[in-house]
């Protein structure tokens, strides 16, 4: 109840002023609430309803990416010579168009989430049962299972650390932090310490993904575009690799840091 009433909340910002703050803490919301619709999904039902959530969390990815778009090609014209300012520019006013669409696609989901998913859940969760105790053997497990995915990931992107690979490494971990932190009451204070350090790696990630999603934009810009603009976009595509080589580097220290510590072998050990 606690998960769906986080995602409740920021709904008023959403509908009436598609608030970038109030999409962002919605988006996060509904992927706490997925991940405990999937830790009880073992439960009768979940599973359905948990598909239903996922359609207003890809709602809320797709305005929530643009507007990251957005703000980086503002703030980015700020400090640029002309010429890579009226691409910037150009390209966030091709956007918007976009957005309004992508907008009003959630405005949408919205009204299907409000008027048949929130009633489709409050009466599922009336009448769950559930004898196993929280925090019991079938969390564990799960949380250990969890955890592997995790280091199969990690392990993948070590070896390649390209955008599909940093994704999927960004998705899992998120996976697990938001599982962890439906049981992080009945869990060993040690966890709050394995807890926390899953949060920087995760944002470094998103950094990453948001300087790939830019590339692609880039990339075809300069495909397409005239000389001028074209070797403006180039310059800049330098610029957002350079940005993302950094927070490669970065990441990939954070990850030595969790090999040499052998930190998620430390979080297994104490999910037994």
């Amino acid at each position: 109840m606690c998960r769906l009433a986080d995602v409740r909340h920021p709904e008023p910002s959403v509908t009436e002023e598609m608030s970038m703050d109030g999409v962002h803490d919605m988006r996060v919301a509904t992927r706490r609430l997925r991940a405990a619709l999937q830790v009880f999904q073992v439960l009768r039902g979940l599973g359905k309803l948990e598909r239903k959530v996922k359609r207003l969390q890809d709602a809320l990815g797709e305005v929530r990416d643009l507007h990251v778009q957005r703000d980086w090609m503002a703030e980015a014209a700020k400090g640029e010579k002309p010429q890579r300012r009226k691409v910037l520019e150009a390209l966030r006013a091709q956007r918007e168009p976009l957005l309004r669409q992508k907008e009003q696609h959630l405005r949408g989901e919205l009204k299907r989430w409000t008027g048949r998913t929130v009633p489709a859940l409050l009466r599922q969760m009336a009448r769950l049962e559930d004898t196993r105790t929280y925090g019991g053997k079938h969390v564990r497990r799960h949380l250990r299972w969890r955890v592997r995915r995790v280091e199969r990931r990690i392990e993948r992107y070590m070896q390649a650390s390209d955008a599909v690979s940093a994704h999927a490494l960004r998705k899992e971990l998120k996976k697990l932090r938001y599982e962890l932190e439906i049981f992080q009451p009945a869990l060993p204070r040690t966890l709050n310490a394995l807890l926390e350090v899953l949060v920087p790696l995760q944002g470094l990630l998103g950094q990453v993904h948001d300087a790939d999603v830019r590339l692609e934009l880039f990339e075809r810009t300069a495909a397409e575009a005239p000389s001028p603009q074209r070797e403006a976009a180039l310059r800049l595509l330098d610029k957002i690799r350079e940005e993302r080589t950094g927070r490669a580097a970065e990441i990939a220290r954070e990850l030595q840091r969790w090999q040499s510590e052998q930190l998620t072998r430390g979080l297994r050990r104490v999910l037994h």
